[in-house]
Protein backbone atom coordinates (compact mmCIF):
# COMPACT_ATOMS: atom_id res chain seq x y z
CA UNK A 1 0.00 0.00 0.00
CA UNK A 2 2.89 2.33 0.58
CA UNK A 3 3.89 2.10 -3.04
CA UNK A 4 0.83 3.97 -4.28
CA UNK A 5 1.40 7.64 -4.54
CA UNK A 6 -1.02 10.49 -4.84
CA UNK A 7 -0.58 12.22 -8.19
CA UNK A 8 -3.60 14.52 -7.91
CA UNK A 9 -1.43 17.49 -6.94
CA UNK A 10 0.88 16.89 -9.87
CA UNK A 11 -2.07 16.76 -12.24
CA UNK A 12 -3.45 20.10 -11.08
CA UNK A 13 0.01 21.66 -11.41
CA UNK A 14 0.48 20.31 -14.91
CA UNK A 15 -2.72 21.94 -16.12
CA UNK A 16 -1.32 25.35 -15.19
CA UNK A 17 1.92 24.37 -16.90
CA UNK A 18 -0.11 23.36 -19.96
CA UNK A 19 -1.85 26.73 -19.85
CA UNK A 20 1.51 28.48 -19.80
CA UNK A 21 2.69 26.37 -22.69
CA UNK A 22 -0.48 27.19 -24.63
CA UNK A 23 0.01 30.91 -23.98
CA UNK A 24 3.66 30.68 -24.96
CA UNK A 25 2.74 28.77 -28.11
CA UNK A 26 0.15 31.45 -28.96
CA UNK A 27 2.70 34.23 -28.46
CA UNK A 28 5.23 32.36 -30.61
CA UNK A 29 2.65 31.84 -33.35
CA UNK A 30 1.85 35.56 -33.25
CA UNK A 31 5.53 36.38 -33.64
CA UNK A 32 5.87 33.93 -36.52
CA UNK A 33 2.75 35.38 -38.15
CA UNK A 34 4.15 38.92 -37.92
CA UNK A 35 7.46 37.75 -39.35
CA UNK A 36 5.66 36.13 -42.28
CA UNK A 37 3.69 39.33 -42.86
CA UNK A 38 6.90 41.37 -42.94
CA UNK A 39 8.51 38.89 -45.35
CA UNK A 40 5.45 39.09 -47.58
CA UNK A 41 5.52 42.89 -47.54
CA UNK A 42 9.22 42.90 -48.41
CA UNK A 43 8.64 40.42 -51.23
CA UNK A 44 5.82 42.55 -52.63
CA UNK A 45 7.98 45.66 -52.39
CA UNK A 46 10.81 43.94 -54.22
CA UNK A 47 8.47 42.74 -56.98
CA UNK A 48 7.06 46.25 -57.38
CA UNK A 49 10.59 47.66 -57.54
CA UNK A 50 11.76 45.09 -60.06
CA UNK A 51 8.71 45.52 -62.29
CA UNK A 52 8.97 49.30 -62.08
CA UNK A 53 12.68 49.22 -62.84
CA UNK A 54 12.14 46.91 -65.79
CA UNK A 55 9.34 49.14 -67.09
CA UNK A 56 11.40 52.31 -66.74
CA UNK A 57 14.41 50.62 -68.32
CA UNK A 58 12.41 49.44 -71.31
CA UNK A 59 10.83 52.87 -71.62
CA UNK A 60 14.25 54.55 -71.60
CA UNK A 61 15.49 52.17 -74.29
CA UNK A 62 12.40 52.89 -76.40
CA UNK A 63 12.82 56.66 -76.03
CA UNK A 64 16.51 56.39 -76.86
CA UNK A 65 15.73 54.27 -79.93
CA UNK A 66 13.18 56.85 -81.13
CA UNK A 67 15.60 59.73 -80.68
CA UNK A 68 18.50 57.81 -82.22
CA UNK A 69 20.82 58.40 -79.25
CA UNK A 70 22.54 55.74 -77.19
CA UNK A 71 20.50 54.64 -74.14
CA UNK A 72 23.26 55.41 -71.64
CA UNK A 73 26.44 57.44 -71.74
CA UNK A 74 29.68 55.50 -71.45
CA UNK A 75 30.54 54.88 -67.80
CA UNK A 76 33.03 57.18 -66.15
CA UNK A 77 34.87 54.83 -63.81
CA UNK A 78 37.47 57.39 -62.71
CA UNK A 79 35.08 60.35 -62.19
CA UNK A 80 35.27 62.11 -58.82
CA UNK A 81 32.53 61.35 -56.28
CA UNK A 82 30.97 64.84 -56.43
CA UNK A 83 30.65 64.63 -60.21
CA UNK A 84 29.05 61.18 -59.96
CA UNK A 85 26.50 62.47 -57.44
CA UNK A 86 25.62 65.31 -59.80
CA UNK A 87 25.10 62.83 -62.66
CA UNK A 88 22.93 60.63 -60.47
CA UNK A 89 20.74 63.53 -59.41
CA UNK A 90 20.50 64.78 -62.97
CA UNK A 91 19.27 61.39 -64.20
CA UNK A 92 16.20 61.58 -61.93
CA UNK A 93 12.76 61.16 -63.44
CA UNK A 94 11.78 64.32 -65.39
CA UNK A 95 8.56 64.87 -63.41
CA UNK A 96 10.36 64.96 -60.05
CA UNK A 97 10.48 68.29 -58.26
CA UNK A 98 13.72 70.01 -57.28
CA UNK A 99 13.14 69.13 -53.61
CA UNK A 100 12.75 65.44 -54.48
CA UNK A 101 15.97 65.53 -56.51
CA UNK A 102 17.82 67.03 -53.57
CA UNK A 103 16.42 64.40 -51.20
CA UNK A 104 17.78 61.54 -53.31
CA UNK A 105 19.66 59.24 -50.95
CA UNK A 106 23.40 59.15 -51.60
CA UNK A 107 24.66 56.44 -53.90
CA UNK A 108 26.66 53.82 -52.04
CA UNK A 109 28.07 51.16 -54.34
CA UNK A 110 28.04 47.65 -52.98
CA UNK A 111 28.81 44.35 -54.64
CA UNK A 112 26.18 41.62 -54.45
CA UNK A 113 26.88 38.74 -52.07
CA UNK A 114 30.02 36.72 -52.94
CA UNK A 115 30.92 38.88 -55.97
CA UNK A 116 33.85 40.42 -54.12
CA UNK A 117 35.59 37.06 -54.09
CA UNK A 118 35.45 36.52 -57.84
CA UNK A 119 35.45 39.87 -59.70
CA UNK A 120 38.49 41.91 -60.65
CA UNK A 121 38.74 45.72 -60.29
CA UNK A 122 37.52 46.43 -63.84
CA UNK A 123 34.42 44.29 -63.31
CA UNK A 124 33.87 45.91 -59.92
CA UNK A 125 33.80 49.37 -61.52
CA UNK A 126 31.40 48.19 -64.25
CA UNK A 127 29.05 46.81 -61.59
CA UNK A 128 29.22 50.10 -59.67
CA UNK A 129 28.44 52.03 -62.86
CA UNK A 130 25.39 49.83 -63.51
CA UNK A 131 24.19 50.34 -59.95
CA UNK A 132 24.76 54.11 -60.28
CA UNK A 133 22.69 54.16 -63.49
CA UNK A 134 19.66 52.52 -61.82
CA UNK A 135 19.99 54.28 -58.45
CA UNK A 136 17.75 57.32 -59.18
CA UNK A 137 14.99 55.19 -60.71
CA UNK A 138 15.00 52.72 -57.82
CA UNK A 139 15.08 55.54 -55.26
CA UNK A 140 12.07 57.18 -56.93
CA UNK A 141 10.17 53.88 -57.00
CA UNK A 142 10.96 53.31 -53.32
CA UNK A 143 9.66 56.79 -52.54
CA UNK A 144 6.45 56.05 -54.50
CA UNK A 145 6.07 52.70 -52.75
CA UNK A 146 6.45 54.28 -49.31
CA UNK A 147 3.85 56.89 -50.27
CA UNK A 148 1.41 54.19 -51.45
CA UNK A 149 1.90 52.14 -48.28
CA UNK A 150 1.27 55.22 -46.12
CA UNK A 151 -1.85 56.05 -48.14
CA UNK A 152 -3.12 52.46 -47.85
CA UNK A 153 -2.48 52.36 -44.11
CA UNK A 154 -4.30 55.69 -43.63
CA UNK A 155 -7.34 54.37 -45.51
CA UNK A 156 -7.31 51.18 -43.45
CA UNK A 157 -7.08 53.14 -40.21
CA UNK A 158 -10.01 55.33 -41.30
CA UNK A 159 -12.24 52.23 -41.11
CA UNK A 160 -11.74 52.03 -37.31
CA UNK A 161 -13.76 53.82 -34.67
CA UNK A 162 -11.95 56.23 -32.31
CA UNK A 163 -12.19 53.63 -29.51
CA UNK A 164 -10.61 50.98 -31.72
CA UNK A 165 -7.83 53.38 -32.72
CA UNK A 166 -7.13 54.15 -29.06
CA UNK A 167 -7.07 50.44 -28.19
CA UNK A 168 -4.69 49.67 -31.07
CA UNK A 169 -2.43 52.57 -30.05
CA UNK A 170 -2.34 51.20 -26.49
CA UNK A 171 -1.41 47.71 -27.77
CA UNK A 172 1.34 49.19 -29.96
CA UNK A 173 2.80 51.07 -26.99
CA UNK A 174 2.70 47.93 -24.84
CA UNK A 175 4.43 45.93 -27.57
CA UNK A 176 7.09 48.62 -27.94
CA UNK A 177 7.66 48.56 -24.18
CA UNK A 178 8.01 44.75 -24.25
CA UNK A 179 10.50 44.95 -27.12
CA UNK A 180 12.47 47.58 -25.25
CA UNK A 181 12.51 45.44 -22.10
CA UNK A 182 13.53 42.36 -24.09
CA UNK A 183 16.35 44.26 -25.79
CA UNK A 184 17.54 45.57 -22.46
CA UNK A 185 17.44 42.12 -20.86
CA UNK A 186 19.27 40.59 -23.83
CA UNK A 187 21.90 43.30 -23.57
CA UNK A 188 22.27 42.57 -19.86
CA UNK A 189 22.54 38.83 -20.55
CA UNK A 190 25.20 39.30 -23.22
CA UNK A 191 27.15 41.69 -20.97
CA UNK A 192 27.09 39.21 -18.09
CA UNK A 193 28.00 36.33 -20.42
CA UNK A 194 30.97 38.23 -21.83
CA UNK A 195 32.16 39.02 -18.30
CA UNK A 196 32.41 35.32 -17.46
CA UNK A 197 35.69 33.49 -18.26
Amino acid sequence: MRQRRDFSNLHSGSSSLGGLQDRERTVNMGTIHRAHQMNLRLAIAMVVLLVGTAFLGSRLVAVAAESGTPSAPPPAAQAPEKHQAAETTGAQAPNATAAEKESLPPFRPRLPAYYGRVVDEKQRQKIYDIQRKYHPQIAELQRQLEKLIAQRDAEIEAVLTPQQKAEIQKMREEAAARRSNNARSQGDNSASASGQP
